[in-house]
């Protein structure tokens, strides 16, 4: 099997999040799936507390820790497979595809690249020593005289 580019991952990602995406649209804002679930299954707290072999009061700070986004993962699933459900876990881009936050992120360290040569360009200049590139105002004027047709 032929190993996976980036940008091949990337859309596989990106087709995989969308769901996720349309998901977390749709449900709006929910503070707790736990009792949100919990309450529309019809699951007492004492019923749901048997299942997981805790205490009531545990459930009331098991919600309220999601809630306060401090529940660990494992935690979550326990709770999860006691309501019967599955715990689906996804990072999604907020707005874009992550193609596109890869190129954003290409260009920012290629704009960082290219400041740091010049800033390292002109301190050998300073120093009196040549430049390590080409001398960006000749290759300004190289530009105009191309555009020119000289």
């Amino acid at each position: 099997m032929e190993k996976e580019t980036r940008e091949q991952m990337r859309q596989r990602l990106d087709e995989a999040a969308l769901g996720y995406r349309l998901g977390r649209t749709a449900a709006g804002e929910i503070a707790s799936w736990l009792r949100t679930l919990r309450k529309a299954l019809g699951v007492p707290v004492g019923e749901f507390a048997g299942r997981l072999g805790v205490g009531r009061r545990e459930i009331f700070r098991l919600e309220k820790s999601e809630e306060e986004s401090r529940i660990e993962l494992g935690t979550l699933r326990r709770a999860a497979e006691a309501l019967d459900c599955e715990l689906v876990y996804a990072l999604t881009p907020r707005r874009r595809t992550l193609n596109e936050m890869a190129a954003a992120q290409r260009a920012k360290r290629e704009t960082a690249r290219k400041q740091a040569r010049a800033e390292m360009d002109e301190r050998r200049v300073a120093e009196g020593k040549p430049r390590r590139g080409p001398d960006p105002q000749l290759a300004a004027i190289k530009e105009l005289l191309r555009l020119a047709g000289i």
